[in-house]
């Protein structure tokens, strides 16, 4: 299955969106009835419909509840209908980050762009603009956006400082530890990651870093930590579950998968514990999990939305296999991303309908950055065989277990 891949393109959006540290639980709730209600006296009141906005994004990354999404777009779209931009900036920026999050790439980045060029006060605007690049596959613009948001964060030692890096706000650590891991440089990611404090996401992300190596004492540790922060989380929880799995722990894991589904039924989790049961030799209620995840899929691309095209292509790569699926599904994905995630999803697909030639070319695409993960060099190693070269091929197997020298069936599975 792809759950890693699933979580590279929606765990490192969520981690990268750390424009602002959301109100959480009675705040947020407060907030948002405080807000609803203003709204309902005065619909023509924008600033309250993008702060409202900003709250539903706040409780669509707590919660993992994709309705909140919903919400989050149509109070931007209302603020923007009551007073266009300009002067409605905060508009604009508000319904880029709807539109980011839900995977409209392009869209995100004109908004953002626009925002940003009318008001360059608007930090928030310039995060979405270098996040949408760097979906986009455009690294260098993402790096330039990134650094510039560094020099302009208030507090910045731009003035004093050729590094304003050295004193960056959580949003931009965050941000460019994960350049970093893209590139390669893992310990400069760590290092990164490791001035996080004791923010949650960043102790997720160190437990990914671990858990990627192999690590998996380490990687239990920080997620262990994320879930003291902050019980019950449902991405550290997740993440407590497919490290239980990679461990051959399939029990711990399934108890894992369902305290997420109790509180975030979302797709992707109903794959994931599907994808356990087939590795424990469950048919039956691997099929019964999987039947609901491509529901949902399904669901939501006809309802027009981009979020779960990855998810899609995946799923019939590995969960229920169906590669000329899986091929249509990885080829609509790359037209709204460029990523190396997006070029890995295809490749991937085309080594499972045969196209070795073209999946060889494609996973060429993906790792272009030399980023350090044995998912992707795993991948690489059975297509450049599969395509005739076996010297290639061996050599990427061999990076893959020097990276990461647990890597196992389950990894491959997923």
């Amino acid at each position: 299955m792809t759950t890693r891949a699933i979580n590279r393109a929606s765990i490192a959006i969520l981690a990268l969106a750390l424009a602002a540290s959301p109100l959480v639980g009675g705040a947020a709730d407060a907030t948002r009835a405080f807000l609803e209600a203003r709204i309902k006296q005065d619909p023509l009141d924008f600033t309250a419909q993008n702060r409202l906005s900003a709250v539903y994004i706040g409780q669509l990354r707590e919660t993992g509840d994709l309705a909140y999404l919903d919400l989050a777009a149509q109070a931007a779209k209302a603020s923007l209908a009551a007073v266009p931009a300009p002067p409605n900036v905060g508009g604009l920026a508000a319904l880029a980050i709807t539109e980011f999050e839900n995977h409209h790439f392009n869209e995100a980045l004109q908004l953002s762009s626009q925002a940003y060029q009318l008001d360059p006060r608007n930090l928030s605007a310039l995060a979405t603009s270098g996040d949408a690049q760097l979906e986009l596959g455009n690294i260098d613009e993402a790096r330039q956006l990134y650094e510039k948001l560094a020099a302009e964060q208030p507090g910045s030692p731009k003035h004093r400082s050729p590094k304003p890096v050295l004193d960056a706000s959580l949003p931009v650590l965050a941000r460019l530890a994960r350049l970093a891991e893209l590139h390669g440089d893992l310990p400069q990611a760590k290092q990164l990651l490791e001035r996080g404090g004791n923010d949650v996401w960043f102790k997720i992300r160190l437990g990914e870093l671990a858990f990627h190596a192999g690590d998996f004492k380490t990687a239990d540790q920080y997620y262990q930590t994320a879930l003291s922060l902050k019980p019950q989380h449902f991405v550290a929880l997740e993440h407590l579950a497919e490290l239980a799995a990679a461990q051959g722990q399939y029990d711990e894991a399934i108890k894992r998968y369902q305290q997420v589904i109790a509180q975030t039924p979302r797709a992707e989790f109903f794959q994931a514990l599907g994808d356990v049961y087939a590795l424990m030799g469950k048919p039956e209620l691997a099929k019964s999990w999987h039947e609901k995840a491509l529901a949902v899929y399904q669901q939501s691309v006809a309802a027009g939305n981009a979020h779960y095209l990855h998810h899609l292509a995946g799923f019939y790569s590995d969960s229920q296999e169906n590669a000329e699926q899986a091929v249509r599904w990885a080829r609509q994905d790359l037209t709204i991303r460029h990523s190396i995630y997006a070029y890995d999803a295809l490749a991937w697909a085309l080594y499972k309908h045969g196209d070795f030639a073209e999946a060889r070319d494609t996973i060429a695409k993906a790792l272009i950055l030399k980023t350090r993960d044995a998912h992707l060099l795993y991948h690489a190693g059975l297509i450049y065989s599969r395509a005739g070269d076996l010297q290639q091929g061996r050599q990427f197997l061999q990076q893959t277990v020097a990276i990461n020298p647990s890597y196992n069936a389950f990894h491959a599975h997923r």
